[in-house]
């Protein structure tokens, strides 16, 4: 992400008339999404928490939060 893909510049640009850059932007935050919700989740495994804890706390499915999660951290050896 470059210094013109803020968060905030990136949200402003969502609204642009011009499809291209709207559309980008979308693609842009949602990456920015994956990345933070990556992060989070792997946070509070590694302090202990439940995968049906972070499902609440992400309001989805622990069948779903399980399955988009643990396997990449079963690959990077952080889950048994």
């Amino acid at each position: 992400m470059g210094a013109e893909d803020t968060p905030a510049s990136l949200a402003g640009q969502v609204t642009n008339k011009d499809p291209a850059v709207g559309l980008a932007a979308v693609v842009a935050l949602r990456r920015l999404l994956e990345e933070l919700e990556r992060l989070h989740v792997d946070n509070a495994r590694d302090q202990g928490w439940s995968w049906q804890t972070i499902a609440t706390s992400l309001h989805v499915s622990r069948q779903s939060v399980h399955e988009k999660h643990a396997g990449r951290r079963k690959a990077t050896g952080k889950e048994e």
